[in-house]
């Protein structure tokens, strides 16, 4: 009986004529809470929410036309922190949230970051190599674009390219012939530049999937904002000294911008009836609908200021007990502005802090001699400690699932690679980008049973450096490095949502 009918399946020519019933609506939410830098919307229990929903704003300057988003990640590092909450229940709660972006989100070749998310958050970051002459005499490109920056380099060095970036840095010792080339921001907020940040840059739990808001009939659905001050992801011309006599560098005041036309532009997409009617159906079996994400738990740490020559040795225990993790993210800091000093323009009273400059707060600092092992369950991952800068490039392309795309000196910064002059700290390119990581997939793929459980052990962080001074074999060319760092690990892991359907309503359960 079995094999006919299977004979009369085989045998089935009639087509299915039933339309494939997909409907997008699209809607624009005003924030229903809102202050200078936190803004609440709430969506509606329709459809499932597309990670391409997008949240837009602009900027107002008060009095001048001098501000633009920084060049390398543009607004996207305005958002400090994003909260999706059903009901009672947060199913992600990113801080800093626009580190991690930065590192996972928009990861993608220059020619695409530049053009493609360069539209959308006002990014544009170029470099190019320096051809001819001396950056200190000027030169001519084979563009015929003359150079006059001062940051002493030579022919074959790489450098933030300044016509073709959004901003132009402007010389090393008194910041002249600053300019912006795109995205000016001005007193007119209707001729300002409008930017959009999709909502999967922001949610790790729209990551490949959609998340079904149809479930929560009953559930309050929040998704709530915070931005970073604009001194941390805005740059002000106005401001040209870079550290001379004790300033800061394109710092842009806390009061120099607003944000204004904040809102959401949300996709929700409609299935055919049939489709949403089979999910609403596991909600009513036993152990309801389960709904699996990712989640990204932010630990934060500090490594306080160390002796010059004098080898470290930090450990750092990050915990996670209980919980299934993929990847592990390390992201340090200097603890002020000043941290960024280096003479080779001249003597640390008239420096130009070339990262500070051009990133503002959106850089990660590698260390030129550093090292690092991970504690997992008890025992190390790695045999030896990672110290060479290409094996840990290897990890973190591991981690990643992809290469980090950028120049090289931005993530080798070894002693060799700046006594080569490779790149010239005061440009504001070298050693700004190198996270460090360790990946724990099992190599299942899939999301729940990807990565590694993690027992009654918390996992420990084992970092050492050698904290140097400016000079100290590099020809002058790097960061003085014994003032501390401030550390964030970003710490992927695996969540899960278990959604029933009750008498009173749909009941979510949130776990890890």
């Amino acid at each position: 009986m079995n094999s006919q009918t299977s004979i009369q399946q085989l045998m089935n020519y009639d087509v299915n004529d039933t339309p494939n019933q997909i409907e997008v609506r699209t809607d624009t939410l005003e924030p229903i809470q809102a202050t200078a830098n936190k803004f609440t919307f709430r969506l509606d229990q329709a459809g499932y929410l597309d990670l391409n929903s997008m949240l837009v704003f602009k900027h107002e300057a008060a009095t001048s036309n001098n501000q633009r988003v920084n060049p390398w990640n543009g607004a996207l590092g305005g958002i400090k922190r994003a909260i999706l909450q059903v009901g009672d229940h947060i199913l992600n709660d990113v801080q800093d949230v626009y580190k991690y972006a930065t590192m996972s989100r928009i990861n993608v070749p220059p020619t695409q970051r530049n053009q493609f998310f360069g539209h959308y958050l006002g990014l544009q970051w170029h470099s190019k190599v320096q051809n001819t002459g001396t950056f200190q005499q000027g030169g001519a490109d084979i563009e015929g674009t003359t150079y006059t920056t001062q940051d002493l380099g030579t022919i074959g060095t790489l450098l933030v390219d300044p016509i073709k970036s959004g901003l132009k840095k402007g010389a090393a010792t008194d910041g002249t012939g600053v300019a912006i080339n795109s995205y000016g921001i001005g007193t007119n907020v209707d001729n300002n530049p409008q930017y959009g940040i999709t909502l999967g840059m922001l949610f790790p739990a729209l990551k490949g999937q959609k998340i079904p808001l149809f479930l929560f009939d009953k559930q309050r659905i929040l998704l709530k904002v915070e931005f970073n001050p604009v001194a941390e992801y805005v740059c002000d011309i106005a401001d040209n000294n870079y550290n001379s006599a004790g300033t800061t560098g394109q710092l842009a005041p806390q009061t120099a911008l607003g944000l204004n036309n904040v809102r959401l532009i949300v996709d929700y997409v409609i299935m055919g009836g049939e489709v949403q009617n089979e999910v609403m159906a596991q909600t009513q079996k036993q152990g309801g609908y389960r709904l699996e994400f990712y989640d990204v738990v932010n630990v934060i740490k500090g490594i306080d200021a160390g002796s010059f020559g004098t080898r470290r040795d930090i450990e750092h225990r990050i915990g996670q007990n209980g919980r299934e993790v993929h990847n592990i993210f390390m992201w340090k800091q200097f603890v002020n502005d000043t941290d960024f000093e280096n003479n080779f323009a001249g003597g640390l009273s008239n420096t130009n802090i070339g990262a500070k400059c051009l990133l503002r707060g959106q850089h990660c600092i590698g260390v030129e001699n550093e090292e690092y092992n991970c504690e997992v369950n008890g025992r190390e991952e790695f045999t030896d400690f990672k110290f060479n800068p290409v094996s840990q490039y290897n990890e973190l392309k591991v981690a990643l699932g992809r290469p980090i795309y950028v120049d090289k000196p931005m993530y080798c910064n070894d002693e060799n690679t700046a006594a080569s002059l490779l790149s010239m700290v005061n440009n504001g390119m070298s050693g700004v980008m190198k996270p460090l990581a360790v990946g724990l997939r099992s190599g299942e793929p899939t999301l729940v049973g990807g990565g590694r459980m993690i027992g009654n052990y918390p996992i420990v962080w084992k970092y050492r450096y050698t904290p140097q001074r400016i000079n100290d074999k590099r020809a002058g060319n790097g960061f003085q490095s014994n003032t501390g760092f401030n550390v964030n690990y970003f710490i992927e892991v695996s969540r899960i949502a278990n959604i029933r359907n009750t008498p009173k309503g749909m009941s979510v359960i949130v776990s890890y």
